[in-house]
């Protein structure tokens, strides 16, 4: 009874999975919309080593618990450097997140000489800024080599949430479509720009008295008014002259302003940010791999691609079926036992509990107050395994807590690190763990399972 019941239950599921392709075009259109809710605006003020100052605005997206709100955000580094005139980078003493209009007014000025307009040094741009509409940012973080930096927010950004990143080394077929997420300073100039004004102000040069014209520029974009613009990806390149960075060409519109901003693909994950853009040919824009972020959220210890209570879905393609499979999997299963834990020493110092189930620390409890590595080098990991042990790694899998939340990544290892439902983690992606969860390293012959 119980197998015609699931057999049942089984070809339900698969029926509903036929209508996939029906549902394809909204979903991905769904996926989009949901992504622009991981963007920011950045504004950055930078006093040079001569006593200028420059403001420079960019975009950025958030990493940490997907779909959660962050205060840990990725922009380039342009965004929140300047170049002195001997060439080295001064980093901006003041950049704020951006969450209200009309936060930022920008005021050029000229001297009007024989009927041309000139910009002059000792008349620079005039920044007039609203702090009261802004969140200040810390500069965590600076790439020496690449443009790329990450920023922590004063508070997590109301409605700004992280965003996935593609996994390690994922590209994209050449033709498929991707996305370009950000804040073009042309979308403001298109209802902002007021145009070259007489100031009725007057600039003195060699006995002369030249009339200063100002131009004015209000961004009134909002947080949400993330622009999205669409294109395919053209070619995967190198850029000899950035240090041999690794870029994606493609031709979604980006624009002064979208810099830092992300280039995601149909389902929604960050795939680069988008630095570059040639000035000859609007086609020829350039995104730097998402990869080098990554490599450096992991040495910082940042969390990112993590899953929260929230973020475990249904796949869209089998939708309500795939629940009723699960609650009929739960009802035919619901009087098996489970093996209780016997006494056994404690480590303390943590609000979770790893219990050895089975393996070599089966029968043994471990408190989780920090972050625990798991692995056969003893150098690098708090629980080690024997080094001959061919299904463990030298660096298996991390078991850590967020903000109350207990995550389980998976360091690269060869044989993976699994979860009870058969599910194998992707590298470097942390999953919520839920109290009485089981998860194995490389077999069921080394698994642990969570105790709050």
């Amino acid at each position: 009874m119980r197998k015609a019941i699931v057999w049942i239950v089984i070809m339900l599921v698969l029926g509903m999975a036929l209508n996939i392709s029906a549902q394809a075009a909204g979903t991905e259109s769904g996926i989009v919309s949901q992504a622009v809710n991981g963007v920011v605006q950045v504004y950055a003020q930078t006093q040079l080593s001569n006593g200028r100052e420059l403001g420079a605005t960019g975009s950025a997206f958030g990493v940490g618990t997907i779909g959660e709100e962050t205060d840990i955000f990725v922009t380039n580094r342009h965004v929140v450097t300047e170049e002195n005139q001997d060439g080295s980078l001064t980093q901006a003493q003041r950049v704020y997140i951006m969450v209200g209009e009309n936060t930022l007014t920008t005021t050029q000025r000229s001297v009007l000489s024989g009927g041309e307009l000139y910009l002059r040094d000792d008349l620079p741009t005039i920044y007039d800024i609203n702090t009261d509409r802004m969140i200040p940012c810390q500069v965590l973080y600076v790439s020496e080599d690449y443009d790329f930096a990450i920023l922590q927010a004063q508070e997590k950004v109301p409605g700004r949430v992280a965003m996935e990143l593609a996994p390690r080394g994922d590209s994209q077929g050449v033709g498929q479509q991707v996305y370009a997420l950000g804040y073009p300073g042309i979308s403001d100039e298109l209802t902002t720009e007021t145009g070259w004004e007489d100031s009725g102000n007057y600039y003195a040069y060699n006995g002369y008295q030249y009339p200063i014209y100002t131009a004015t520029h209000t961004y009134n974009s909002r947080v949400e008014d993330v622009t999205v613009t669409t294109g395919i990806i053209s070619r995967y390149t190198t850029m000899t002259s950035e240090k041999n960075v690794q870029v994606i060409q493609h031709d979604a519109t980006i624009h002064q302003g979208n810099s830092g901003g992300p280039l995601i693909d149909a389902a929604g994950r960050v795939v680069g940010i988008n630095t570059y853009s040639a000035t000859d040919a609007e086609s020829h824009n350039y995104a730097i791999y998402i990869d080098y972020v990554r490599d450096t959220l992991e040495e910082l210890n940042i969390p990112y691609n993590l899953r929260g209570s929230k973020d475990w879905k249904i796949p869209v393609a089998v939708g309500a079926g795939a629940v009723v499979l699960v609650v009929i999997v739960i009802v035919l299963t619901k009087g098996k036992k489970s093996r209780k834990p016997v006494a056994a020493p404690v480590q303390t110092g943590g609000n979770f509990l790893l219990w050895g189930e089975t393996g070599l620390f089966a029968g043994r409890q471990f408190a989780v107050g920090e972050v625990l590595n798991l692995g056969t080098d003893p150098m690098k990991n708090q629980l080690v395994y024997p080094r001959n042990l061919e299904t463990v790694s030298p660096c298996h899998c991390r078991v850590f807590p967020v903000e109350g939340k207990l995550y389980l990544a998976d360091l690269g290892s060869e044989t993976g690190t699994w979860l009870e439902n058969g599910q194998r983690l992707l590298p470097h992606q942390g999953v919520q763990l839920q109290p009485g969860q089981r998860f194995y390293l490389g077999s069921r012959e080394q698994g642990f399972s969570v105790m709050g």
